[in-house]
């Protein structure tokens, strides 16, 4: 264990990379060796707890991976003010293509960036998974720290079809008739729009996702779940997550 590598630390680490969905990649330049070459993209988070990315076999970092597949996905807490005072998630990862996608992972990525689909589809885009050597997690200006793999990894257990209906009954749970359901949840959130649909597109051990628009929002449950009822049990007393 890293010093001061404790509890709170993991927690808030496995935080922030399940809540953001979006970081800058740092591949190793083809055209010019040596140097970094850093792309701003979505993930989503696999089974394993780990970032999946779909990517275009023309893009620039797509030739770099396919060539050295060492790389960095870097994830920074949103806010405003010095960034050097967020807390922020260095995963130092091997990049994996997917050439046999389990079909329900796709469908979950497509639920998170629904634009998405059509890339996969009509664009030749393909699923890579970023595989975790180490993490380096800063919590703020002058405080940092490594962290291994077996601290940061969480598996999901929920099977793809059984989350896919979990989420069904949520989302009939967020029709505009039900939606004071989750009034106490949506009066927590920031930057939730009351008067904006919601959509529940994911749901792990460690929290849900939703959708408004094209943003992406979580709420983290204040102790992990070991199976689909007790998450859905806890979304249905939403006073206790935070």
């Amino acid at each position: 264990m890293e010093v001061g590598d404790g509890p709170d630390t993991i927690r808030s680490a496995r935080q922030l990379l399940s809540g953001r969905c979006q970081g800058v990649l740092a591949t190793q330049s083809v055209e010019y060796p040596g140097y970094p070459f850093g792309s701003v993209l979505p993930y989503s988070l696999g089974r394993n707890s780990w970032p999946l990315i779909l990517i275009s076999h023309l893009a620039q970092h797509t030739r770099n991976l396919d060539t050295t597949p060492a790389c960095s996905l870097t994830v920074t807490a949103a806010g405003h003010g010095d960034i050097q005072k967020r807390a922020r998630l260095t995963c130092l990862a091997a990049a994996e293509p997917l050439e046999k996608l389990d079909r329900g992972q796709a469908e979950r990525h497509f639920r998170y960036f629904p634009e998405s689909r059509a890339y996969y589809e009509q664009l030749s885009f393909r699923f890579y998974q970023l595989q975790p050597r180490r993490f380096y997690w800063v919590s703020g200006f002058g405080t940092a720290r490594w962290i291994g793999t077996d601290r940061m990894q969480m598996d999901n257990p929920f099977p793809y079809a059984e989350e896919e209906q979990a989420l069904q009954q949520l989302n009939q749970r967020l029709t505009a008739n039900e939606k004071l359901a989750f009034s106490p949840l949506v009066a927590k959130a920031k930057g939730i729009d009351p008067d904006s649909p919601l959509q529940a597109v994911g749901l792990d051990p460690d929290g849900l996702d939703l959708r408004q628009r094209d943003r992406l929002l979580r709420w983290h449950f204040a102790a992990s779940t070991a199976s689909l009822a007790e998450a859905l049990e806890k979304l249905a007393k939403p006073d206790n997550n935070h």
